[in-house]
């Protein structure tokens, strides 16, 4: 009854639904894009805003939002957002970047001991900066970057480069 020789009329009668099952199966992308595409429009035409819209920022009110919770900032877009405004901080945009990613002394949240230990230990690396800048930059970095404090999240980006082992 079957032989090695395949007819059209054998070849059909074998594919029966087989073949259907194996056309379907290459529509699955097609049909997931379609699904896919279909939320996205749904979720947009719903009135939902867009992530990074201003919609975004200001689409919780202060009564939504619990007491004590903590408010979403936006993404800082460059890596003097991530330094608090104060004495010492141009110095340490400007100087501390010479040698590694700037990035790198806001991350370890060290103690004072080894702030005062890396001071030292800069003093020959950074050897045109004066004393009292040295000062400053580090009188700067144990105020706004120590144990005390949550270390800020930085995008890996900001530490391209990498940091020096301190």
């Amino acid at each position: 009854m079957w032989s090695n020789e395949a007819s059209p009329q054998t070849d059909e009668s074998r594919r029966g639904c087989g073949g259907r099952e194996a056309s379907l199966l290459g529509l699955w992308p097609r049909i997931l894009v379609i699904i896919g595409g279909s939320l996205l429009v749904g979720c947009a035409e719903a009135g939902a805003p867009s992530v990074g819209s201003e919609e975004t920022a200001t689409a919780r009110s202060e009564s939504e939002t619990p007491a004590g919770a903590a408010v979403r900032s936006p993404e800082p877009a460059t890596v003097a957002d991530f330094f608090p405004q104060g004495p010492g901080r141009e110095l340490v945009l400007g100087t501390c970047g010479s040698c590694h990613a700037v990035a790198c002394s806001a991350i370890g949240q060290r103690t004072s001991a080894r702030w005062d230990a890396l001071k030292v230990d800069h003093r020959d690396k950074v050897s045109s900066t004066s004393a009292q800048d040295l000062d400053s930059i580090f009188t700067y970095l144990k105020t706004n970057f120590n144990d005390a404090r949550p270390e800020p999240r930085l995008p890996p980006h900001f530490l391209e480069g990498g940091c020096t082992p301190f």
